[in-house]
């Protein structure tokens, strides 16, 4: 993708091209100060919420999170008396990760391994009752073979009557141009860390490539340019429903995020809830 040639853009990222780096190879150091509004704990309490609804009898403290990145969602659950093992394809985001979990004293309660969860393997970790992988991670994997091996790998890895909440970004999402967004009107003295990003979606491929630039601040005040080429896939229900059930999981219920109702045509984001019998 060309990079834009408007005068905002360029007070911020320059003249010059900035290299293309993969998803997340430079990101995980600032990556907490690019999410820093995200309602993680809403996350969390609505999984909660949402499991209590829908098995009454369930009860979890051993939790598994997929694609754990710097372990917010983890670390919230441990917080709350849970045990939690995160895993990330990342050495970048399981390093912040632990710093974290460090300093918060949980290292008790919280692990992080860099994995690939496509071939995920714990073997000194007893099954799990709860997994988890959220923030439309599983759009990451764009080889629907491999992420059929995820809900084998991860099926694996979860206890009978155990369960696996993710969620998906929807074609309507990718289509609709959900990552077109940036923050270059905020305050200079008051904002750490610019991006700019802009997508665009092959409906042939199903895919979504959102190229993501970024100026961050560091401790002396100067400033340093990247940009990230992120690739996501859109996946349908079925698609899914396939993929889940034919790695033994029942299926349970697919929502539409942060609620309790189905799907509409409109849907952002699902919440997808699997059970192993």
């Amino acid at each position: 993708m060309a990079e834009p040639k408007d005068a905002r853009f360029r007070k911020f990222f320059g003249d010059e091209p900035l290299a293309e780096a993969p998803e997340f190879s430079l990101l995980p150091r600032y990556y907490d100060t690019l999410m820093g509004d995200v309602p993680y704990r809403m996350w969390v309490n609505y999984i909660v919420d949402l499991l209590r609804r829908l098995d009454s009898t369930f009860r979890f403290r051993r939790v598994l999170e997929l694609a754990c990145g710097t372990g917010t969602v983890a670390l919230e659950f441990a917080r709350k008396g849970c045990y939690i093992v995160g895993v990330d394809l990342m050495e970048g985001m399981v390093e912040v990760a632990l710093e974290k979990a460090q300093k918060m004293g949980l290292t008790k309660r919280a692990r992080f391994y860099a994995q690939d969860i496509a071939e995920l393997h714990l073997p000194d970790e007893p099954p799990f009752d709860l997994a988890l992988c959220l923030f439309d991670s599983l759009n990451y994997i764009t080889d629907p073979t491999k992420l059929a091996q995820v809900f084998v790998r991860t099926f694996a890895h979860v206890r009978a009557g155990g369960y696996f909440v993710f969620d998906l970004n929807s074609e309507f999402a990718l289509r609709e141009h959900l990552f077109d967004q940036d923050n270059l009107d905020e305050d200079e003295e008051q904002t750490t860390l610019y991006y700019f990003w802009r997508s665009e979606y092959d409906p042939q491929k199903r895919l979504c490539r959102v190229d993501m630039w970024f100026a961050a601040k560091d401790t002396r005040g100067d400033w340093r340019r990247f940009r990230e080429v992120h690739w996501q896939r859109a996946y349908t229900i079925e698609e899914v429903h396939q993929m889940a059930t034919a790695a033994g999981w029942q299926w349970v219920k697919v929502l539409d995020a942060y609620s309790y109702q189905p799907p509409h045509p409109e849907s952002e984001r699902w919440y997808f809830v699997l059970r192993r019998p």
